[in-house]
């Protein structure tokens, strides 16, 4: 059974995999949930390794299929769910196997957690995250599935990328799936297949300076910051208890902006940061313009859409209108950014 303890694991965006000598075939077939809609992608590996865009479903709903944060424990009943999941197969003629499933950010606790040196064994590791995050998490952590990767670094010290979230959770989700037919192979987060797709146009965009992505959501927005391949920032932001239903997502209001100002700040008086030199935006909560009019405080002299880096790993020929690019992106990111 697939579990959420893989998730850093299949970092690739951040090369951890490669580093890891870890050579796993990602899933073809991968949905990734959103309050608005269910998008479905199925890949086709073509000659020369690379991967071309067969079908892709977005199937909307009255009723969401995740809840609206991790703290809300409003989540459709496996038949529900199994019962969507069944139409967008059915409706794409897809058959259900081996699928990749994406769920939005904010309902895992995603934490980069400084220790001043790698303990000595595994345990001893766990135990220490859990002791640094136990005041943070917002559920029982005898409850939460956790998973970690220590990231590169220079001198004695070490920063460990954790993720936690409610088991139960992601258990319904495999039990749904599995009740169609269908076998979850990857469980994974909406951001960083973001970067697992843009980690080309990441690496070229680092020449300039610090490149951040910045994931826009109409319910959450998460801020990633990258010096080179490293990852040394990561927030993701609730916007629904701010904005009612979230429907106006960051345009909504002042919160948006007040959280990037912190965001920036943060980097800057902690991280040693000198500036961020481009922004990549994925938006489905308005225009990359709308969402770039927001984000004076990072100073980035470039601000661009996820439409080249889309259009770049699908290969020649290949152009998504950028509504679907963006949409599609994480789901694109499970098998494209791990090729």
């Amino acid at each position: 059974m697939a579990t959420f303890a893989g998730w850093v694991d299949r970092l690739r965006g951040l090369d951890l995999e490669r580093a890891l000598g870890l050579r796993a075939t990602p899933p073809r077939v991968t949905l990734e949930l959103d309050r608005p809609l269910i998008a479905l992608v199925r890949l086709r590996p073509v000659r020369g390794g690379r991967l071309v865009l067969e079908d892709h479903q977005l199937a909307a709903d009255d009723e969401p299929a995740v809840p609206a944060s991790i703290f809300d424990s409003g989540v459709p009943s496996v038949e529900r769910l199994a019962e969507r999941f069944r139409g967008v197969f059915e409706r794409s003629g897809i058959r259900p196997g081996r699928v990749g499933l994406v769920l939005p950010d904010n309902l895992a606790k995603v934490a980069l957690v400084s220790l001043p040196e790698r303990p000595p064994s595994r345990r001893q590791l766990l135990e220490l995250i859990r002791f640094k995050l136990h005041r943070s998490v917002p559920f029982r952590l005898v409850e939460a599935a956790v998973t970690y990767q220590l990231l590169p670094g220079d001198g004695p010290g070490v920063t460990v990328l954790v993720a936690l979230t409610r088991q139960p959770l992601v258990g319904r989700y495999e039990q749904a799936l599995e009740s169609i037919g269908a076998r979850p192979g990857l469980i994974d987060l909406c951001t960083p297949n973001l970067l697992n797709l843009c980690r080309t146009r990441i690496q070229e965009l680092s020449a300039a300076g610090d490149v951040a992505l910045l994931n826009c959501t109409t319910t959450y927005f998460s801020l990633a910051i990258l010096r080179g391949a490293r990852l040394v920032f990561f927030r993701c932001k609730n916007l629904a208890a701010a904005n009612g239903d979230g429907r106006e997502g960051p345009r909504a209001d002042g919160l948006f902006a007040r959280e990037i100002a912190g965001s920036v700040s943060y980097y800057r008086e902690k991280l040693g940061g000198q500036g961020i030199a481009s922004v990549l935006v994925r938006s489905v909560a308005g225009s990359v313009d709308e969402i770039a009019a927001h984000l004076g405080e990072l100073g980035a002299s470039r601000i661009e859409g996820l439409e080249p880096a889309v259009g770049s790993a699908l290969g020649p020929g290949v152009a998504l209108e950028p509504g679907l690019a963006h949409r599609l992106a994480p789901a694109l990111g499970v098998a494209v950014g791990r090729g």
